[in-house]
């Protein structure tokens, strides 16, 4: 598939540089480069999903330890 894309000039010389110095072409770059980024969005929104998720989880996580430290409390009563 092809796509026409405008770039400023002084990304173009970058760009262009960065060609020659990899011994590539604009497209292959271009493509290792949006493939870099959609690959670092989705970690980060995958990252951001964990975080929420283990905050959520914090306080159901709380709750059950203090049940145990009850049960733990009742529990040593019995024991001699």
């Amino acid at each position: 598939m092809h796509l026409n894309i405008t770039f400023p000039e002084d990304l173009k010389i970058r760009m262009d540089q960065e060609v020659k110095r990899n011994q590539t072409k604009r497209s292959t770059l271009i493509q290792n480069a949006v493939r870099f980024y959609l690959d670092l969005k989705h970690k980060r929104i995958q990252e951001e999903l964990l975080k929420e998720g283990y905050l959520a989880m914090a306080d159901e996580t709380k709750l059950l330890m203090d049940d145990f430290k009850n049960l733990d409390r009742e529990s040593l009563k019995y024991v001699d």
